[in-house]
């Protein structure tokens, strides 16, 4: 006769049950150690996904093979299957097994969870197209070696400029404020000007400003009428603190970042747009629902492909891909440009590095082999905290950049310049990391052409032309390049200076003057008498009109001193001070379940192995999970079931029922009284009881 999944359970060998039960540590809930309630979290929806979840290629092409058999018969006999490769199925359902997946039905055939069917690519049509983790391709399986050196010095570089690439973004934003759309980001029209600005792609772009936002450096201008991304009040404070706890934030934010940026930079789909620092309305990725975030766990899935190849070493952005897909295969991220835009995100960041010949090739860096290796620490360190995680393994929380890879990357960071090299052909040299104070000068007067352990600038007619129209005279621009240069100026460049200034001083505008209005002449007599406003320069143009010198701030403050009562002109109400407001997302406290810690698991393994967690009464259950069990077991063993099932006013009804298959959240089955078939909700079912008789 076969056997149940909670008659397996009851029945199965010590090792086979503690096997189980130690992989599957997010089913075991201290408050009911029953074989029945094991069962039940084993066989729901989400037991079930993450149990899949948990396999690797290989294995999950076995499971599909079973549960396609599945769809016809209840129990499958793996050896006389021809859809079965019997030999990998010998290998792989122990794994099955453990995972509460499959389970020996009799000595002969084997049983699988049936929400698995539902889960899975199990249809015709689905059955007739290769798998993503399956499609046969020509990889690049060589090894190419990096030298040691060359590591070093690409690790140290890549670091430095990502750095100054962050401070180059958020100083653009301050000086440049960028209008929110009604969606609430920017355009990439936007985000481009922001690129070349700092030489960087628009991928990489992108991942500076999520980075940005997500450390709150950048906020959205208090403006009602016209809100406006720009640099946050305190981001100039942070840039300018310690680089390596920069950095290890930088990497923080982008290890947890839940959006991809190549969806941000070509559209979700065709006929979606979306915009840089909106939040999308819903999901990006289609296919298997993940019960893992997507993108945190593809980033940390490479990081961990790129310590297996080992320091010195790199392999092919193909046969990286290959090896994710083997790893998750049913990750949502099956596009092999997402992992290519991590791989170079990785190399921007100083995790990775790629061999001078070949920039296809990507090896770690000394920071990325140490960062993953502390991550994985980080990982099994939190399963044992919270054994909810498994049977994957992976946390959000655990992806934090420890202290020794801080203090590493510290090691490696060179002092900053406070001077630069400026050349007769208009380039500003700076020989290593250069100082925010000295990098705020330039960017005034240059645009970065080359980053990385130094930087290169260059000064031209059109950057000189803005920063002269900004307000800047020829005389203040030369002292200020002459402050952090090494060396005296180049004749070039004052003539470069002096010939742009002769050009843009024939129409010059002036700050705005104050014009003071009042109701009655007599008072403006009494202020044009008062030599306390002689400073202001007042004329007057009508009896009860004046006109400055001062602007309306410098005039306000003269006749508050001298006591003359006043009120600026506003035509939009008060004067207010604006303010940025940084984009948090909000709060969410989650109430976790309490875990069987290990201190407890040999304890709940003897009491779930006790004859009294055995039994399983064939009473009416009282919660979801127990109602899918009894259903299921019902219909394996062709027992009918009466079902009290509650309408949406809450009116309760009975209906004696043959179940025939429970997935998808609903029973389907044969009704006794009517012989039609009939599909019920089980989220409406209040109470299951088994009809003692055989049906």
């Amino acid at each position: 006769m076969s056997m149940t999944f909670s008659q397996w359970l009851s029945h199965s060998s010590d090792t086979d049950f503690e096997s189980l039960v130690r992989t599957r540590r997010d089913l075991l809930q201290p408050e009911s150690p029953t074989i029945p309630s094991l069962a039940a979290a084993a066989s729901s929806r989400i037991g079930v996904s993450r149990g899949i979840e948990a396999l690797t290629s290989a294995q999950l092409d076995v499971f599909i093979d079973l549960a396609k058999s599945a769809r016809t018969s209840a129990d499958i006999n793996v050896g006389e299957n021809r859809h079965i490769d019997n030999t990998r199925a010998e290998v792989v359902l122990p794994r099955l097994r453990d995972l509460g997946l499959a389970w020996p039905s009799s000595e002969t055939t084997w049983r699988i969870q049936s929400e698995a069917i539902t889960l899975l690519p199990t249809s015709a049509a689905e059955s007739a197209r290769a798998h993503p983790w399956q499609a046969a391709s020509e990889l690049d399986s060589s090894i190419e070696a990096i030298p040691t050196t060359l590591i070093h010095n690409s690790e140290r570089a890549a670091v430095a400029e990502v750095i100054s690439s962050l401070r180059g973004l958020v100083d653009e934003l301050a000086s440049s404020p960028i209008s929110r759309l009604t969606s609430g980001g920017i355009s990439k029209r936007d985000v481009t000007r922001i690129g070349k600005t700092i030489d960087l792609g628009l991928q990489q772009t992108i991942t500076l400003l999520l980075a940005a936002k997500s450390l709150r450096l950048i906020g959205v201008l208090d403006d009602p009428l016209d809100p406006q991304w720009t640099a946050s009040d305190d981001a100039a404070d942070v840039l300018e603190g310690d680089r390596a706890q920069l950095w290890a934030a930088l990497m923080t934010s982008w290890l947890r970042e839940p959006l991809d940026v190549t969806q941000l930079a070509a559209g979700a789909s065709a006929n979606e747009r979306l915009t840089v620092l909106a939040s999308p309305k819903k999901s990006l990725f289609k296919g298997f629902s993940q019960s893992q975030p997507t993108m945190p766990l593809l980033r940390f899935t490479i990081l961990e492909i790129l310590h297996d190849i080992g320091h010195g070493s790199s392999r092919s952005a193909e046969w990286i891909h290959a090896q994710v897909l083997a790893t998750h295969p049913l990750i949502p991220a099956h596009d092999f440009a997402m992992t290519e835009a991590i791989l170079h995100t990785t190399g921007a960041f100083g995790l990775a590095t790629t061999p001078l010949q070949n920039s296809g090739h990507f090896g770690p860096s000394r920071f990325g082999v140490l960062l993953a290796r502390r991550l994985r620490s980080a990982m099994s360190a939190q399963a044992a905290h919270d054994p909810s995680i498994a049977p994957v393994n992976f946390s959000l929380e655990s992806l934090e950049v420890p202290t020794d890879v801080v203090d590493a990357v510290r090691l490696g960071l060179v002092d900053e310049v406070e001077t630069v090299l400026i050349q007769s052909d208009l380039t500003a040299v700076a020989t290593g990391p250069i100082e925010p104070r000295v990098h705020h000068i330039l960017r005034r007067f240059a645009v970065v052409e080359a980053r990385g352990q130094g930087t290169v600038y260059r000064i031209d007619a059109t950057t000189i032309e803005a920063s002269m129209q900004a307000g800047i005279n020829a005389e203040d621009a030369l002292a200020q390049l002459a402050e952090i240069s090494a060396e005296a100026l180049p004749s070039t460049l004052s003539f470069l200076v002096q010939n742009t200034a002769s050009k843009l001083r024939r129409v010059q505008v002036a700050g705005a003057r104050a014009v003071l209005v009042v109701d009655d002449p007599v008072d403006l007599d009494v202020i044009l008498s008062d030599q306390a406003m002689l400073p202001a320069g007042l004329e007057r143009l009508a009896p009860t009109v004046a006109v400055g010198q001062l602007g309306p701030e410098r005039t306000m403050h003269l006749l508050e001193s001298a006591e003359h009562h006043a009120m600026l002109h506003s035509p939009s109400g008060p004067v207010r001070k604006r303010k940025v407001i940084t984009q948090a997302e909000p709060e969410v406290h989650l109430r976790k379940r309490a875990r069987v810690d290990d201190a407890h698991l040999d304890d709940y393994i003897r009491i779930l192995r006790s004859p009294g967690a055995r039994a399983a009464p064939a009473t009416s259950t009282d919660e979801p999970l127990g109602h899918m069990d009894r259903l299921r077991e019902a219909a394996g063993a062709g027992q009918q079931v009466t079902i009290t099932l509650a309408d949406s006013h809450g009116k309760e009804r009975l209906i004696d029922m043959l179940p025939a298959t429970v997935n998808g959240g609903r029973v389907r089955g044969k009704v006794k009284t009517t012989g039609a078939e009939a599909s019920l909700s089980i989220a409406r079912i209040v109470s299951v009881d088994v009809v003692e008789e055989q049906s």
